[in-house]
């Protein structure tokens, strides 16, 4: 169809735009903001990490498992409603699908939302459903909106002085396409400027070389180097001097400096931890063992998933933790969606399960708010060929026409913006429970208690102490941290 939206085109028409008009904004220190009045809601949580799984995640094999239905050469789209088993958990009466039995053995902390619903179709478009998840607002927005990371860091600040109020961990830093850029620029801070952009960290079992001097330099020479740039600095235009930017600019280097000489430098070091906790984050998959081997990032997954705890203990305030989003690898399936399903759950489960485990057993669940989530769910292709259905999703297909005729077919491959889940565990959510229903067979809707992201979002903020209507000023205009500050939090998914 001639309105098709693909994911060049997108990325063309609107993300390169985003980006350059984020970054020139930074740079020209237009970025004019006014405080709020701080969150008066009594928070049940003070930290949080945020388990990103981009790509959409298949709901019915992993948290809202149905029916098991093995291939059958021939067998009928509308067949097909799970591609395995589901096993029991924890929590009594909360089925997972097989292959998640590390998390089902830690479900009774945790809270399955089931029927995360959307009335916008993102189709073949990843990222303009990536950017509304991080973000809360649909793209364009019409401003720079910060990322749910950025909101949390600047509405609560940090809890140890030494600590980046918001933290990401999995994702390589990297300019060189428009599809990551525009990534970076939904990932950020938006309108709030350089001090609420998170802090980087690609790879964790590396450590960070930027709290580290270069080679065969001291400490005292760095700090010389350091008053050597405010005195250049402060020869400066007086414009540039005043400049809020150039300040901001100024204070995240003062404050990279001090992060070098502190507890949260020692966070990286995993080398105090036992043996046997460090293999308990490890993927129990390796890359030759998969059917694309060139994409693998189970063991930086894991090992993320270790430094967000390490961190959570030494005062971090938000972190996330992505698996690394690649166009049509990992959980973005258009083939072989039951072997690749296995793959995925073989690299997440164990590492997440002892995420649980192990803030639970150091007394830190309860005050830590731990969310999975992704963009949208998947349901059964529309097309033989998945991926490239006329109208560029599958929402409403129920299966009837299609025909799997080889096991690569066998799988949820279609997008399904219409229904999707997330999980949540301690920070004053309930435990051992599940919100919401779904329907059997295809399209899979929510059939009882539907959320949409803004009370989503509502509710995560209410746990840590954030209003629905808390806002910041842009170009003179309040911008609430739910749209239109109208969310409203969901309290049967709260303790």
């Amino acid at each position: 169809m001639a309105s098709r939206l693909t994911r060049r085109r997108f990325l063309q028409t609107s993300a390169v735009g985003a980006v350059g008009l984020g970054l020139s904004s930074y740079a020209m220190g237009e970025n004019q903001t006014a405080p709020s009045i701080k969150p008066k809601i009594t928070p049940k949580a003070d930290s949080m990490i945020l388990i990103w799984l981009p790509g959409g995640m298949a709901q019915t094999d992993m948290w809202d498992p149905k029916k098991f239905t093995p291939f059958r050469a021939g067998m009928k789209g509308n067949e097909l409603l799970g591609t395995c088993k589901p096993i029991p958990t924890s929590a009594d009466g909360i089925f997972l699908g097989e292959g998640m039995e590390g998390i089902a053995s830690q479900m009774k902390h945790g809270t399955i939302l089931r029927t995360l619903t959307n009335e916008t179709k993102f189709g073949a478009v990843h990222l303009k459903a990536q950017y509304y998840a991080m973000t809360g607002y649909l793209f364009p927005s019409g401003f720079k909106a910060p990322s749910i990371g950025s909101v949390v860091a600047r509405s609560l600040g940090r809890r140890d002085k030494t600590v980046p109020p918001y933290i990401y961990i999995g994702r390589d830093i990297d300019t060189s396409d428009e599809e990551k850029l525009f990534i970076s620029e939904y990932l950020g801070p938006g309108f709030y400027g350089v001090n609420y952009a998170p802090f980087m960290i690609p790879e964790p079992a590396k450590g960070l070389a930027t709290l580290n001097a270069v080679a065969g330099m001291k400490m005292d020479r760095l700090d010389r180097r350091q008053e050597l740039l405010k005195k250049i600095s402060g020869m400066s235009a007086k414009e540039l001097q005043d400049s809020s930017k150039v300040q901001d600019y100024m204070k995240v280097m003062d404050e990279a400096r001090a992060m070098m000489d502190s507890p949260v430098k020692k966070a990286f070091d995993f080398k105090d931890e036992k043996a046997e906790l460090i293999a308990a984050y490890q993927p129990k998959i390796t890359a030759d063992q998969q059917l694309e081997p060139g994409y693998y990032n189970g063991g930086r997954f894991g090992n993320g998933l270790l430094l967000a705890r390490r961190l959570v203990e030494r005062g971090a305030r938000f972190v996330q933790v992505e698996y690394q989003y690649g166009p049509f690898k990992g959980f973005d399936m258009h083939e072989n969606g039951q072997k690749r399903m296995t793959e995925m759950k073989k690299q997440i489960d164990g590492p997440i399960a002892q995420l649980i485990k192990d803030l639970d057993e150091r007394g830190l669940l309860e005050r830590t708010l731990v969310c999975i989530m992704t963009e949208f769910g998947r349901t059964i292709a529309s097309a033989p060929s998945a991926g490239q259905e006329s109208e560029g999703f599958a929402e409403r297909n129920t299966g009837e026409k299609l025909v799997l005729d080889s096991e690569k077919m066998y799988g949820f491959h279609g997008h399904f913006s219409s229904c999707n889940c997330m999980t949540f565990f301690g920070g004053g959510f309930k435990r051992g429970s599940v919100y919401g229903k779904t329907a059997d067979e295809h399209p899979m809707l929510a059939v009882d208690k539907p959320v949409n992201l803004d009370d989503t979002r509502a509710t995560i903020y209410k746990a840590l102490g954030i209003a629905a209507d808390h806002n910041y000023v842009t170009e003179g205009r309040p911008v609430f941290v739910t749209k239109d500050g109208k969310g409203q939090a969901i309290d049967g998914l709260l303790a």
